[in-house]
């Protein structure tokens, strides 16, 4: 979001902003049906006594949902006023003693009944309800809650002052507790309900490289005050969650751990200093947020680099020995021919190759691992190696990347 209150979404389709004003006139039903499911599932916000506070609810999901709409139909449509209408939400639940953890949930809650809904009066109307369109959709719907909770966990820490102090503290501890040596799930629980943080299925570690300035949802705990800064993000390999967590760490170095049980946490901080370790060393690419669980072969091979470069000496020497001009020409065609089980028209495709000359490569790597190349057996783990090595081939002119020592086959 830029200063003026605007908040980006950055998805385009063909007549989306016709197809999203006729939406528009169906709002007030999925507003009704939102707004009774979240009272239904979160009784903190049910007040029987006083039907207005039901009714301002049904308001708030109207506007939300709407403007949704709108700031799909016209991008560049303002949205400072009910960013400070979500501040203001955020200051009531800190007068009221709560976290922001059951107004994150309800948010999610609504979140799916809006896009069932949509996709279901969209489907009826004829419109593309393909997949992938509405994967989209989904996908820029969760980046506009999270806006909406950043503003309201600003508006929460303003309104709790000493009070919040004291909030944060008991979330260090939870923090402390989870990566702690022999965690007791007893007492990761009975603290998490104290601080009103509902305890997920699945948990992973985000580390960073440096304290974030920006203010992430309530249900992310911070790890700040220890060594080295980290998140801890809730189910993170949810539906949408990959996307929002790619939104939310937007322009930072950083890595985001392997899930695991919340009771394994620290399994999933060390993991993710490892894969940032990499990033930093140039390893894996540091413009965007890098998920551990895509890397795992670079993560378990770098457990040990020393040997990992012996292997790679060993195993890949007779590309290693290859003429320079055509070492990283057959590397690659090698490294498609695992992903791709050498298949000349696949591999031709993903290297804008003709299948003849991927042939000749082929014929060339056989005539440089042998039998090798035949035993489907040895094909992970020269695959692994070759990930490694090329991966460094990217980066050694990098000025902060070390070298991988490579020697020949030859000195072996």
């Amino acid at each position: 979001m830029d200063e003026a209150g605007r908040i980006e979404l950055n998805v385009t389709g063909k007549d989306l902003a016709q197809r999203c004003a006729i939406l528009r006139a169906y709002v007030d039903g999925i507003a009704d049906e939102t707004s009774a499911e979240i009272l239904r599932r979160f009784p903190v916000y049910a007040r029987p006594h006083d039907p207005r506070y039901a009714e301002i609810q049904r308001q708030a999901t109207f506007w939300v949902i709407d403007h949704f709409l709108a700031l799909l139909a016209k991008p560049s449509l303002p949205s400072a006023d009910l960013l400070n209408f979500w501040r203001e939400l955020g200051r009531g639940e800190a007068r009221e003693g709560r976290s922001l953890v059951p107004m994150a949930e309800s948010l999610r809650v609504g979140a799916g009944i809006s896009v069932r809904r949509m996709t279901e009066e969209a489907d009826r109307l004829g419109m593309d309800t393909s997949a992938r369109t509405m994967a989209q959709i989904t996908d820029a719907l969760l980046i506009f809650h999270n806006h909406l909770m950043a503003a309201a966990a600003e508006g929460h820490a303003e309104e709790s002052g000493s009070a919040g102090n004291r909030f944060e503290l008991g979330r260090q501890r939870l923090v402390d507790l989870l990566v702690s040596d022999d965690p007791d799930a007893d007492k990761i629980a009975d603290l998490a309900r104290e601080l009103r943080w509902p305890v997920p299925r699945t948990i992973a570690a985000v580390a960073l490289d440096r304290v974030p300035e920006s203010v992430f949802p309530p249900d992310i705990l911070t790890g700040y005050h220890l060594d080295a800064p980290f998140l801890f993000v809730p189910d993170p390999e949810g539906p949408g969650r990959r996307a929002l967590l790619t939104d939310l760490l937007a322009g930072r170095m950083c890595a985001v751990g392997i899930q695991v049980p919340p009771a394994e946490a620290a399994k999933s901080v060390r993991w993710s200093r490892q894969a940032l370790r990499l990033v930093e060393s140039r390893v894996l690419p540091g413009d965007r947020p890098v998920f551990a669980a895509d890397h795992l072969a670079l993560l378990m091979l770098m457990q040990d680099p020393d040997l990992a470069e012996h292997a790679i000496a060993r195993r890949l020497g007779p590309l290693l020995d290859a003429r320079e001009s055509t070492r990283l020409d057959l590397a690659h065609t090698l490294n498609a021919c695992f992903e791709l089980r050498f298949n000349a028209t696949e591999i031709g495709r993903r290297l804008h190759l003709h299948p003849q000359t991927v042939r000749y490569r082929i014929r060339n790597l056989h005539a440089l691992f042998g039998e090798q190349l035949d035993d489907p057996s040895r094909h992970l783990e020269l695959h692994m190696l070759l990930t490694l090595w090329l991966a460094k081939q990217r980066t050694e002119d990098a000025e902060e990347a070390r070298p991988l020592r490579i020697v020949s086959r030859k000195a072996m």
